[in-house]
């Protein structure tokens, strides 16, 4: 059975592109509400969100799915966010605790992951998929399977059949078991879920054998002890795609994703997104040849406690930087602990920008913090910005993706969509139009620049005039992002649940004065707004 990984749909530089077949790993469910990770004990699981969602709200949108089926995907789950610990497509054991187990195998949960599975199959069929051979509905059922398998229980004495086979002596062998434990409901049933289970690997030949053991054994009736197919047909390519960034490694014994990217300065989720031949960010097989991103001269590993913004004070940036240098983050940077194991917790606390020794690309720049015009004759994207340093023209000829040009030019694909907003961020690689000129390095304060492309020629707004006076400094309470006002006389630090208007109704403004006062959001406040963040809220 090949490996077949959950879905994962954090944004990255390589959602849903070429690597789309790789963006899958463990973890597919997200909370509602933010919470700090954090060491889990009884008492925290019982205080914890009762409301999480296979697929946030928004992420699913430009996939061509219906409205209906969209929707369908969209709904929450009454389960507790633990139930996260058994997304997993290996093998389901003991939580080893008791309160923990109770809460995620509640029948409320299991009920609303049956109508989660009526739903999708009403509205989306088994034909509507993330990627070829990989349905939605599969990737529902796959859940609903390890739930089956973490909560199943011996009907004699009701406990939790993973915790009374935890509890079985320790042996050497499968001879040295004895029979009533090797022959017990638990044990029995365990194997057969495993070998009926159509959505994981867990099931390899070591556990067919046992299972046939057990059969025998037992004096069981086994129909088939071979590993039920798949319910994926989506394979991981086999082929090694040319290296953007020209920095080849070659893994030894014992590396991770981790460990790489500690010692060749980059980040690991990058790393893990850009080859497609790690499956398993913790045990990588020996002299496996990994692409390098580039690199990046600080990195930072993440610590059980930390937000985006205690990483940011933590190394004297903005969170906003945070987020760009680490594609893999989500705008709210709501996924940064989810990234551990699957993708490693090493972020870039400085710019990824290494030596590109790859093909070049035709690209155009003037080397100097100055605006440059675009290629003579090349038509600009439709409202990329003009305030730019250096363009890249998409020939047919190169045959780059989103996520190539990003590399080549050490641009964060954040900054690479906002400063061409004719690419989605979700759709980027779809998006190029060959021919086009894209900017792709654009230049500090570009967001407030009134020049922008519109079929090819240049459009100039005219901007208000304003005046200020000069005040004393006032001091952010939090990090701050760029093009606040010099003279803004006071701050407010948004708060998890905040938004735009929230905080406008609190400070009795209007929406468009803090859009204004804080540029760095966007006009509809879905990108730049972040949780623990200081906004200017008034200005002398």
């Amino acid at each position: 059975m090949g490996h077949r990984k959950s879905l994962l749909l954090a944004a990255s530089c390589f959602f849903i592109t070429g690597q789309a077949a790789h963006s899958l790993s463990h973890g597919y469910f997200h909370h509602r509400a933010e919470h700090q990770a954090h060491p889990r004990t009884a008492d925290s699981d019982n205080a914890s969100s009762t409301s999480v969602s296979m697929f946030p709200n928004g992420t699913l949108s430009g996939l061509g799915l219906s409205s209906t089926c969209e929707n369908a995907l969209y709904q929450t789950l009454d389960c507790n966010d633990a139930v996260s610990l058994i997304d997993t497509d290996d093998y389901s054991d003991s939580l080893d605790n008791a309160t923990l187990t109770a809460l995620i195998c509640a029948s409320s949960c299991e009920a609303s992951i049956a109508q989660l599975h009526d739903s999708v199959s009403a509205n989306c069929g088994s034909s509507a998929e993330l990627i070829p051979g990989m349905s939605f509905l599969a990737l529902v059922d796959q859940f609903w399977s390890s739930w089956n398998q973490s909560c199943f229980v011996d009907p004699t004495t009701g406990e939790n059949c993973n915790d009374e086979i935890a509890s079985f002596a320790n042996v050497d062998s499968l001879s040295n078991i004895s029979t009533s434990d090797l022959c017990s409901y638990c044990y029995v049933k365990k194997l057969e879920l495993m070998q009926a289970d159509a959505y994981s690997d867990a099931y390899n030949d070591d556990w067919q054998s046992t299972f046939e053991y057990v059969a025998a054994t037992c004096n069981l009736t086994v129909a088939d002890f071979n590993a039920t197919a798949s319910a994926f047909n989506a394979s991981v390519p086999t082929t090694t795609p040319s290296c953007v960034s020209g920095n080849v490694y070659t893994t030894q014994d014992g590396d991770t994703c981790d460990s790489i990217a500690l010692a060749e300065g980059v980040s690991a989720a990058t790393m893990y997104y850009t080859n497609p031949n790690i499956l398993n960010c913790s045990a990588i097989s020996a002299g496996t040849a990994l692409c390098l991103p580039l690199t990046c001269t600080d990195v930072y590993s993440v610590q059980p406690n930390d937000t985006c913004s205690t990483v940011a004070v933590a190394n004297f940036i903005t969170t906003a930087e945070v987020i760009n240098w680490n594609s893999q983050l989500t705008w709210n940077c709501s996924n940064l602990h989810s990234t551990n194991p699957n993708w490693g917790s090493v972020l870039c606390v400085s710019p990824p920008g290494g030596t590109y020794t790859g093909q070049a690309l035709n690209t155009t720049s003037s080397g100097e913090a100055e605006a440059v015009d675009p290629p003579a004759g090349v038509q600009v994207a439709l409202g990329t910005t003009l305030d730019c340093g250096a363009w890249f023209v998409n020939e047919a000829s190169l045959n780059y993706n989103c996520s190539d040009i990003c590399l080549a030019n050490s641009i964060a694909i954040h900054l690479f969509t906002e400063a061409n907003p004719s690419l989605n961020y979700t759709t980027c690689d779809s998006d190029l139009v060959t021919g086009d000129a894209y900017c792709v390095d654009p230049l500090s304060g570009w967001q407030y620049s009134n020049m922008t492309a519109t079929n090819g020629t240049l459009t100039t707004v005219t901007a208000a005039t304003t005046t200020s006076t000069s005040v004393a400094s006032v001091t952010p309470p939090g990090p701050t992002q760029s093009g606040i006002p010099s003279n803004c006389d006071e701050y407010y630090v948004a708060q998890t649940g905040d938004n735009c208007a929230t905080v406008a109704t609190k400070y009795d403004i209007t929406e468009a004065q803090f859009l204004a006062w804080n540029p760095a959001i966007s006009s509809d406040c879905t990108t730049g707004f972040w949780a623990d963040e200081a906004y200017c809220v008034s200005v002398s």
